[in-house]
């Protein structure tokens, strides 16, 4: 692994680019891969020419250098990605709601935190010297100090934090919830317990429940739950926290999972509006299908869905739980991949029985879709059970109900149901990009003082990306959330001693586009830039 410095040649031009290729291990994807950075190109005598990029890091390295010595007369800055996050954090009030529970000081260590998070995604107690260089030297956050404000978030505090923040954004009525496992190697955490581990560890785990607002997008509450307990169970607490929170308008849209009678009944009971999907080995489902099936694909059915097409048919009816609606979906192109599938499967387990090369998981399959006889002539002979494959084409499979007593129309519960899409996005987040893959503390008010800052990164990065999807692609350069933060990694300001005023390094074209798009202002060439910004 490192960095080394790479010669491309254009096709057209001829033009040779150098570039910085690094190499890392891609957590996620499981392997080596490579990113490069354009540092500039070759000139005619061979020489290299660098960019503002490498030119502009090359003199913050010197800056940062001369610090060293015994006589500092500047110091050096890295304020991009700062001013950046300032920006969004201020979207959305979270600071201000912090204040209230938490005080300024507390605050601004956690804000700093969750800015170290979002930028770097590694332990916390790492977190200083990064902070230092960002003018947040005063927050004095070395390992001990971090550890001793995780301690400081206690429970109560927490939860003053979540009434406040539920109410400034649970407007819109739905909120989308789901449930995650997050493997731990903590000895002495009261919730670490053995269960469904949803990263198919064999390791002992908490549950973590997760609510996000359909109206604001941001994630507004979360709870730490024990690793044995089962979906259906920690409904009834989340209903609980609702009403302490005073969130009085509330459509709970969740996985099967949470699909029981008994569920469906406790959130109407309670008041409350849901939409669910329900499994597939309901009785009612199958035969409510079978009766629509014929009406549901016809064009006034027809959805868009992602570009993609489905159709979409609901039907009303008044049950226990007031006005109920049932949308029933059909998706043609996924029938089509499963059905082409499951015909490569079949032609795969036919030569298996006439090569006399049977495989045991298979059995299951020669048994239903083929006949196999033999003759004292021509030996063994292999044919298709036409009617158990024809029994299978024309199966529910992607066939499927949502029940609401929300969503009126089929398109509004999709839309509802997709937005859990974000959540699970959440969940991505906070246990690969935010080091929650597994918690090694061992003390228990750590371990929650370390989620609940997380969390507060989760609602930064949350509202990062909301800005960055809200403009056209083009604009931006189809750059993710994180690539605009790296692009303005090396933005600095320098601070000379006496009365020169500060001295910010000049931005590269990329650094002015992000600035740009954020509406952050900046000096280029004596004159001002993003004076509004492209945000809304």
């Amino acid at each position: 692994m490192g960095k080394r410095i790479i010669e491309i040649k254009t096709k057209q031009s001829g033009t040779v680019y150098l570039y910085e290729d690094e190499s890392y291990w891609d957590k996620e994807k499981g392997y080596s891969t490579h990113k490069r950075t354009c540092i500039g190109k070759a000139g005619t005598d061979g020489k290299p020419i660098y960019n503002e990029y490498y030119k502009t890091r090359e003199k913050i390295q010197v800056l940062t250098a001369d610090a060293k010595k015994p006589r500092e007369v500047s110091s050096t800055t890295f304020v991009g990605e700062t001013l950046v996050l300032d920006k969004v954090a201020g979207k959305t009030g979270v600071s201000c709601i912090l204040a209230e529970s938490f005080g300024e000081s507390d605050t601004e260590k956690i804000v700093g935190l969750a800015y170290y998070q979002i930028c770097r995604g590694k332990a916390l107690s790492n977190a200083e010297d990064w902070l230092d260089q960002r003018s947040s030297g005063d927050l004095k956050l070395s390992s001990q100090r971090v550890s001793e404000l995780l301690e400081r978030l206690k429970d109560d505090k927490i939860n003053t934090f979540f009434t406040s923040w539920a109410k400034k954004h649970s407007e819109g009525g739905n909120q989308l919830f789901d449930l995650t496992s997050v493997s731990t190697y903590g000895k002495r955490i009261p919730y670490a317990e053995y269960g469904y581990n949803r990263d198919g560890e064999s390791l002992e785990q908490i549950n973590l429940a997760l609510l996000t607002s359909c109206g604001s997008g941001l994630p507004l509450w979360y709870e730490i739950l024990p690793g044995s307990m089962s979906d259906k169970v920690v409904l009834d607490h989340v209903l609980s926290m609702m009403k302490k929170m005073e969130v009085s308008k509330f459509t709970f849209v969740g996985d099967r999972g949470f699909y029981s009678e008994r569920n469906l009944q406790l959130l109407s009971g309670n008041g409350y509006k849901f939409t669910i999907p329900v499994p597939s080995n309901i009785g009612w489902q199958k035969k409510l299908i079978a009766e629509h099936r014929d009406a549901l694909v016809r064009p006034d059915n027809l959805l868009e869905d992602r570009g993609s097409i489905m159709y979409g048919k609901t039907v009303y009816k008044t049950t226990c739980h007031g006005r109920t609606w049932y949308h029933m979906y059909f998706d043609p192109s996924r029938k089509d991949k499963v059905i082409a599938s499951f015909m490569q499967r079949l032609r795969i387990a036919k030569d298996e029985l006439e090569d006399n090369r049977l495989v045991e998981s298979h059995s299951a399959l020669y048994d239903r879709y083929f006949i196999v006889k033999d003759t004292p002539a021509r030996g063994s002979k292999v044919t298709y059970n036409d009617d158990a494959i024809r029994e299978f084409i024309d199966s529910d499979s992607c066939y499927w109900i949502l029940i609401s007593t929300s969503a009126k129309t089929a398109c509004e519960a999709l839309h509802q149901y997709r937005e859990r899409n974000g959540v699970e996005l959440y969940f991505d987040d906070e246990k690969n990009l935010l080091d929650l893959r597994r918690l090694k503390n061992h003390n228990e008010q750590t371990i929650k003082g370390k989620i609940f800052v997380t969390f507060i990164s989760l609602i930064i990065l949350a509202q990062l990306r909301k800005m960055v999807n809200a403009v056209e692609g083009k604009k931006h350069r189809y750059w993710s959330e994180h690539d605009m933060l790296r692009k303005v990694e090396t933005f600095a300001m320098v601070h000379f001693e006496g009365k020169y005023k500060d001295v910010y390094t000049t931005p590269t074209t990329a650094q002015r586009l992000v600035f740009d798009i954020f509406g952050i202002p900046y000096i280029y060439k004596g004159k001002h830039g993003a004076s509004a910004g492209n945000m809304k």
